[in-house]
């Protein structure tokens, strides 16, 4: 299994973590049977109470509820979903150390997972593709780290390609965009996420836009 995803890149690239990420996101790296993945994962995981499994062709999920340990004491989930389809890496797969100090579970390990240009990839598709302003913070917040653009650009691709027969163009891009900023459940997706030092309201998500527009999606084929 291959780490990715927005827990991913907030876990082992960005730091400090900017926002809190809900899901846990794995890839099967080689075609095969599932079960006895999730039936491993269950075992590992059997401490997180409330199970519900569900098994799909290419997307199988668990997802765990409980409540907050910190008050106010809410609801909470987490939900680990793999995906049993993208069996491929455009860049080659990293292993990133990783420790974990809590009341929970003390450990460490070396994770499996993708360089952060591929992980922006699949991060600029996820922007197009949902409606999910947390996917433009990202994209935002990963800016002021180390990046290649055109690899970017170049695992985008490769992953568009993997879903679609006609990958969007860039006046398809743009529209899509725009629809979206003009969407307050857009821009408001992230409330609650983000840690108490950091903001992300229409000005700030406007100028991120900018941004992305103008490192990443300028460079589709027009």
């Amino acid at each position: 299994m291959a780490f990715r995803g927005g827990t991913a890149l907030h876990k082992l690239y960005l730091s400090p973590q900017p926002r809190y990420s809900e899901d846990i996101d794995l890839v099967q790296i080689n075609a095969g049977p599932i079960k006895p993945i999730m039936q491993r994962l269950g075992e590992v995981l059997d401490f997180l109470p409330n199970k519900v499994t569900k098994v799909k062709k290419h997307n199988n999920t668990m997802v765990f509820r409980m409540e907050s340990e910190i008050p106010p004491i809410v609801p909470i989930r987490l939900k680990v979903e793999i995906n049993c389809k993208e069996h491929f890496t455009e860049l080659g797969l990293v292993k990133i150390p990783f420790e974990v100090n809590s009341s929970w579970f003390t450990g460490s390990c070396e994770i499996t997972t993708y360089e952060l240009d591929e992980l922006l990839g699949t991060k600029l598709r996820a922007l197009y593709q949902r409606k999910k302003g947390r996917d433009l913070f990202d994209m935002h917040k990963a800016m002021s780290h180390t990046i290649n653009p055109d690899r970017i650009i170049q695992c985008y691709n490769r992953y568009m390609d993997f879903v679609v027969d006609a990958p969007p163009t860039y006046k398809q891009f743009i529209q899509n965009m725009e629809d979206k900023m003009e969407d307050p459940d857009f821009i408001g997706d992230i409330q609650g996420l983000l840690r108490a030092e950091e903001q992300f309201d229409k000005a700030k998500a406007l100028e991120a836009y900018e941004q992305v527009k103008e490192i990443f999606i300028e460079r589709l084929k027009k």
